[in-house]
């Protein structure tokens, strides 16, 4: 069961993509909802939402409920990721007032088996960068918790420590699902 809902906008998009995905595979549920009576104006820039889920669980994202969320020249990225039962989600910018000029706001959520990670951010906040960054991420390996928030506005060897440990998690999580994956296998084999 998916659900894709776009209800009533005010979206307004100069010379930029705005994207928004569910992917589902079996046995479990993705919905993604997104700019519930927003008003999102983006200049020559990205909004990207997605939602991945993998067997038997659910994740969700949901961005922007009644905000007002301008980006010039920036990219704003929302992510969710789910492999082997349990639940991820993304949940920002709920009732904000976010700019963002010439930067990046990204925010990640990875789990892999069984249990839970959550990253939310920016809620009734006024948040403003200029030429900088703001990461989120949270990683999660094997039953337990880890959430990470914030870095705003440092400096451009901390940026790219920043850049490399986020891919170094990614691959590290890919590798446990991978393993994860092979276990199974080798159980119902």
């Amino acid at each position: 069961m998916s659900e894709l809902s776009l209800q009533p906008t005010d979206s307004s998009s100069a010379s930029g993509q705005q994207q928004e995905s569910s992917v589902l595979s079996p046995s479990g549920q993705a919905s993604t909802s997104s700019q519930l009576g927003a008003d999102s104006s983006s200049a020559s820039g990205q909004q990207q939402e997605s939602s991945v889920l993998s067997p038997s669980g659910q994740a969700s994202t949901s961005s922007q409920l009644g905000t007002d969320s301008s980006s010039a020249s920036g990219q704003q990225q929302e992510s969710s990721v789910l492999s082997q039962s349990d639940q991820a989600s993304t949940s920002s910018q709920l009732g904000t007032d976010s700019s963002s000029a010439s930067g990046q706001q990204q925010e990640s959520s990875v789990l892999s088996q069984s249990d839970q990670a959550s990253t939310s951010s920016q809620l009734g906040t006024d948040s403003s960068s200029a030429s900088g960054q703001q990461q989120e991420s949270s990683v999660l390996s094997q039953s337990d918790q880890a959430s990470t928030s914030s870095q705003s506005g440092t400096d451009w060897r901390q940026e790219m420590r920043s850049k490399v440990a986020s891919v170094e998690y990614m691959l590290a999580a890919r590798a446990l699902i991978s393993v994860g994956v092979y276990a199974a296998q080798g159980e119902i084999a």
